[in-house]
Formats: structure tokens, sequence, C-alpha cells
């Protein structure tokens, strides 16, 4: 891998509202939560993670810091996706960022790895595909970091995939596809 640090992201500021309640601190099979297993997985992958919050989550930001992450305070997390990942995104130290969404935490650290290792070797947009469909999280290169600025509401990067240069990722791993959304999503994750 080259001298490039590429800025793991992981998104945990919306509101669960589909979920019915904070899916941040649901509990896993395992004794963990989501976030916890979300935040776990990112550092024993990445060595780094920057976690994006709502701006109340001062306690919340603690845990995180206990878990070995770095939190990032966003009060535009109301406004949704798009306004966290900019303000999140201008927060951050320079370089590449690959963006993840904390309830996605069945993502195999090799994927992660992969995914950094392609931004560090020049991807300007890399995401993971499982067969034909595209997964997160997803890459960006410095360059693209303004654009990643200019988002807004609660659209996330998915439009600006269809004006750069995509690298798919081949990966077999189900994990990219698997987005906890409803509390059904992780019946179905444990089958």
């Amino acid at each position: 891998m080259s001298a490039v640090t590429v800025r793991p992201l992981l998104l945990a500021g919306g509101f669960s509202v589909r979920f019915g309640a904070d899916k941040r601190f649901v509990p896993l099979p395992e004794g963990d939560t989501l976030l916890e297993r979300s935040v776990a997985l990112w550092r024993q992958a990445l060595g780094e993670v920057f976690v994006a919050l709502r701006g109340d989550d001062a306690a919340l930001a603690q845990r995180v810091r206990a878990l070995g992450g770095a939190p990032v305070l966003c009060d535009r997390s109301a406004e949704g996706l798009g306004a966290t990942l900019a303000q999140a995104a201008a927060l951050l130290p320079p370089g590449p960022v690959l963006v993840g969404l904390a309830d996605m935490p069945f993502i195999r650290r090799d994927t992660l790895r992969a995914l950094a290792d392609e931004l560090a070797a020049g991807a300007e947009v890399v995401a993971p595909f499982f067969g034909a469909r595209r997964g997160n999280p997803v890459g960006f290169a410095a360059h693209c970091r303004p654009l990643l600025l200019g988002l807004s509401g609660d659209r996330g990067a998915g439009a600006l995939l269809a004006t750069l240069p995509l690298r798919r990722l081949a990966v077999e791993d189900a994990g990219v596809l698997l987005d906890i959304d409803r509390p059904g999503d992780l019946q179905a994750a444990a089958d």
C-alpha cells in the first residue's frame, strides 16, 4: 500500500425512522450493539475510523472514543444523510475518504481493506459489487472531496456515482448489501 492515508468515515448520525427506535443501540446476539460492532469492524480492518454522529450525541461520542473511534459531531444531521456526509467530510483530515454506513455491521474486514487499498492506489471512486449489485462502502479520492462537501438534504453520494469514473471491485461478501433499516433486517441477517 502506498503512503496515501485513506480516511475511513462511518455515518451514524441518522434518526432510525424506519427502524422505529435508535438502531445504533440495538443489541446483537453476541452482546454488542449495532454501532459498537461497526466501529470495531472498521477499527480492526483499517486501524482508525471517524464516526459521524448527531450534534447532540455527546454521550455517544464518549462511547465511540472508548471504542477507539474518532467521533465527528454533525449539527446538520437532522437535514439528512447528504448534509451529515458533507459536514463530516469537511471536518476530516485531508486524503481519500472511504464512506460507510453504521447500520451495515456485517461487511468483511478484507473487503474494507481492499477498498482502502484501491483508493490508496489511485482509484477516483471505488465501490464493492456483489454479483451485479453495487454495495457499500464507497471510496472517493481526495480530489473528489469538494463534491462531497456540496451534498445536502437526505440524499447521500449515490448521484455522484453516475458522474464519476467508478472502479467496480468484485467481492464475495454479501455484507456489502446488508443494510439494517428495519427490525426484520436483523433477523434476515441471522438466517
